[in-house]
């Protein structure tokens, strides 16, 4: 389950830990957001 919490006025949600460890995603990791035509927010790792 994601959460959504508002720290000092900014938003963070949780990702799910056996997702972030199927992905190979880190603390070092940098998602982005994309907002699909139907409203859909997709996940998406910046590569570096």
């Amino acid at each position: 389950m994601v959460k959504v919490v508002i720290n000092n006025g900014q938003y963070k949600i949780t990702i799910p830990k056996d997702i972030a460890q199927a992905k190979g995603w880190t603390r070092d990791t940098v998602l982005r957001f994309v907002e699909d035509v139907e409203g859909n927010i997709i996940l998406k790792e910046v590569p570096r």
